[in-house]
């Protein structure tokens, strides 16, 4: 009788540990540290891409519950941090076109929105780039977040790109600060007059002091115009040329 109990109470220990180890092995089953991102992101940008966007020092926030960013932001000046682009003709500190971003039609549950985006010289406020309507793509969590657009640029040349624009910072009532902004190359459909940044290249940028505030019209005003003796800011460059 007293074996048959022990061996009654082997068996008990034995599914008990199956049951712990079964239990552990689940709990194992976890998302990367800095990759917790919603599917839509995860099956649209690359991790390749993302894992590049960091190596150009821009903070990149995962999360599935982004804050509400949309508005009007003015990003001037625009400084260039570091550049992955072999030989690049621009230094680090070189000032590049402002910038005018409006995100709009945030749907909390699928974590997007639309985005336009304009840039200007900074010396005549003249506009110089423009696009709409392009799909962007939403992480974060609390105040923090970070804005993927993957879109088709064809310069006046007729030059054609695929681009990762990424946009990164702490959303608050009046703008948002530390805006961080990168720019990758993913595809030059053949770079036909030689002016885009190679492929799998980029440049990163932020806002030079820190801040990138609200504005309440996305058209050019005069009082915007970004005048400067700057030798940086001349010529214009924008974020993907040579």
């Amino acid at each position: 009788m007293k074996n048959a109990n022990k061996r009654i109470q082997l068996v008990v220990l034995l599914f008990g540990l199956l049951g712990f180890w079964s239990c552990t092995i689940k709990r194992e089953v976890i998302v990367p540290t800095g990759n917790d991102f919603s599917t839509v992101i995860v099956n649209t940008i690359p991790q390749e891409a993302i894992d590049k966007v960091r190596d150009l020092g821009v903070t990149v926030y995962d999360g599935r519950t982004p804050p509400d960013i949309q508005g009007i932001y003015f990003v001037s000046e625009l400084r260039m941090t570091k550049t992955t682009v072999p030989n690049d003709s621009y230094t680090v500190g070189s000032r590049f076109t402002d910038q005018k971003v409006n995100i709009y039609n945030q749907d909390a549950s699928r974590q997007l929105a639309q985005l336009d985006q304009k840039t200007f010289n900074t010396n005549t406020g003249a506009l110089t780039s423009e696009s709409k309507g392009q799909k962007a793509f939403i992480s974060g969590r609390g105040n923090q977040f970070t804005v993927f657009v993957v879109s088709e640029n064809v310069k006046q040349n007729n030059s054609r790109s695929r681009l990762l624009d990424v946009f990164s910072g702490e959303i608050n009532a009046q703008g948002v600060r530390n805006m961080q902004y990168s720019l990758l190359v993913l595809e030059d459909y053949g770079d036909i007059n030689n002016d885009i940044i190679p492929i799998n290249t980029g440049r990163s940028f932020k806002d030079a002091d820190g801040f990138s505030e609200r504005i309440s019209v996305f058209r050019l005003k005069a009082n915007e115009k970004q005048e400067s003796t700057d030798a940086s800011a001349t010529p214009d460059p924008l974020p993907f040329s040579q």
